[in-house]
């Protein structure tokens, strides 16, 4: 399968609102510090949300296509398939794990050694998505809208928990710690659904003739999918107003869903049917989501730049600025240095050499 322009495009639109947001709340001085909770409300849920959405849309993308390729490829099994994306999945865990540890130690607070920051997410929700991939898309959906609703009554409860050493301080620490982070009930519930709807762009876009294949993408998935997008956004505007404004709330998690379906809907039938230009865009967000690990684990040496000294009217320069920088700097990493940069290749390289491994010792011991 093709790469599709939309996913690095709503991808790489997500990293960069994250960096922006840490940027911010890095960098903002004490006085203005009402900025970065007037942009949290907004940026806060619609990057996360975003990213988990995109995350579940493009691996189940990537499984099925090496499902497919099944028979076409030497030696591709369903067993290497599935093996490869949990060693993936375990892989990317143990970098999380890393760079929580390093935090941990930087803010003397071992606690942090477990916490739900973007990898993490990342990482669970690929292994517990393992068990979904061959499940149908109305149980995916139920589980998801399930696990979004259900975190709603179980994240508040727990919370009175918070620190105590018994089994609910403990489910709470395993679930919600820190509350100010992604958390995993509400994130993997996104994550699914992004599956459900990568799952249904699947099916229309393996039809053979591009007349009917075209037809199907509008009116069979683009359509649907802008529609459920315009009500999730009424909805989560509308529901509990105005608790679209606070992160993490059901109301700004479904505004957000709806956003990024109305945005998907819109980017999908400009990339099919050309209807306005955007090569120039499309490298701007490419390499954000080509390096969107590798950014990640980097983007805090940003750090101390300029901790706690910029007002509401000098950050933008400095956001702009620095956005400039970073972007000069990817372009020529990627020009010199291609995919050997990128995390997530070097983990998919380091998986495969593993698996090998693995079988290898296997067929002596055999």
């Amino acid at each position: 399968m093709k790469r599709i322009k939309t996913v690095d495009t709503i991808r790489g639109l997500c990293i960069l609102l994250m960096i922006l947001g840490h940027l911010i709340d890095w960098w903002i001085r004490i006085e203005d510090r009402w900025l970065i909770n007037i942009l949290f409300a907004f940026l806060a849920p619609i990057a996360a949300s975003g990213f988990m959405f995109i995350s579940g849309f493009s691996a189940i993308l990537s499984y099925k296509s090496k499902v497919t390729n099944i028979d076409d490829s030497n030696g591709l099994t369903m067993r290497r398939v599935k093996n490869i994306y949990l060693i993936r999945a375990l892989l990317l865990l143990i970098v999380a794990l890393l760079y929580n540890t390093a935090i941990a130690f930087g803010i003397n607070d071992l606690t942090w050694i477990w916490a739900w920051n973007v990898l993490q997410t990342i990482a669970i929700s690929l292994l517990l998505g393992w068990f979904f991939l061959n499940t149908s898309k109305i149980f995916r959906i139920l589980v998801g809208i399930v696990l979004l609703v259900g975190n709603q009554y179980i994240s508040p409860l727990l919370l009175t928990y918070d620190g105590q050493t018994n089994i609910y301080g403990l489910l709470f620490y395993i679930l919600f710690h820190p509350i100010e982070q992604f958390t995993i009930l509400s994130y993997f519930s996104i994550f699914l659904l992004g599956t459900v709807v990568g799952d249904s762009f699947i099916e229309v876009n393996k039809i053979n003739d591009q007349r009917e294949r075209k037809h199907a993408i509008n009116y069979v998935f683009i359509t649907p999918l802008l529609l459920i997008g315009i009500i999730s956004v009424f909805f989560g505007f509308i529901f509990r107003f105005p608790d679209i404004i606070s992160r993490r709330t059901f109301s700004s998690l479904v505004f957000s869903i709806g956003f990024f379906l109305i945005l998907l809907s819109i980017l999908l039938f400009n990339e099919e049917f050309e209807i306005i230009s955007v090569k120039k865009s499309y490298r701007f967000f490419f390499y954000y989501s080509f390096y969107s690990f590798t950014i990640y684990l980097a983007h805090d040496s940003l750090y101390f730049v300029f901790f706690g000294q910029l007002n509401a009217l000098t950050i933008w320069i400095a956001l702009v600025g620095t956005i400039f920088i970073i972007t000069l700097i990817l372009k020529g990493v990627y020009k010199k240095w291609g995919r050997k940069a990128s995390l997530k290749t070097q983990l998919s390289i380091l998986s495969l050499i593993i698996l090998n491994k693995i079988e290898q010792k296997e067929s002596k011991n055999n």
